[in-house]
Formats: C-alpha cells, sequence, structure tokens
C-alpha cells in the first residue's frame, strides 16, 4: 500500500500532457461504476484506506472491500493504483472530485 503523498506524486508522474484523450476515456470508464462504486473509487484515489473509507461513506469495511472488488472486476484492474489513476485522469480528485 502506498502513502497517499507517494500515489499523489506517482499519479502526476504518469499523467502525460496532453490529457484530454486521456480523460475521456478515464470518464467513459468510470460512468461504468455505479454511483456507490464511483463514491469508492474516488476515496481510493484520495489514498484512503478502507476503514476511512467505511467511515466517511457510512458503510461497514466488508462493505467497502466488497465495492473495490467490484470497481476492479468491472474495471479489469489488479489493484488499487490501477483506480487511482483512472480516477485521478478522469479528474475526479480536482476541486473537490465531483462523483456525481
Amino acid at each position: 500500500m502506498l502513502s497517499p503523498a507517494v500515489t499523489r506524486r506517482l499519479m502526476t508522474h504518469v499523467a502525460e500532457v496532453s490529457a484530454d484523450p486521456r480523460r475521456d476515456t478515464a470518464t467513459r470508464r468510470i460512468g461504468e461504476l455505479a454511483e456507490r462504486e464511483r463514491e469508492v473509487a474516488v476515496a481510493v484515489g484520495r489514498g484512503q484506506s478502507n476503514a476511512q473509507i467505511a467511515a466517511s461513506l457510512y458503510m461497514s469495511v466488508p462493505t467497502v472491500k466488497a465495492h473495490v472488488s467490484r470497481v476492479l472486476a468491472k474495471l479489469g484492474f489488479n489493484n488499487r493504483v490501477q483506480i487511482a489513476l483512472l480516477v485521478h485522469d478522469a479528474g475526479l480528485l480536482d476541486e473537490g472530485g465531483d462523483v456525481g
């Protein structure tokens, strides 16, 4: 697991200068998720642990784990860093991270 600061630096480093096509693709992919899954994905993107996500979204840790697993499966990802990069690319961490 990476610290939130390291995750943000990694996302900034990986993001390309011409982010528009990347943002469009990321936004489309995020659109495949249910609302609650998007909320959990954004929280993952912010570097929150399962316990922190559970507290902030008023759900149990097992429910958070289930949402994270569904997000990984729907997007074909293997780990939380990939979720965080997608959320970053979609611009959901900019200015409050609107998930709606």
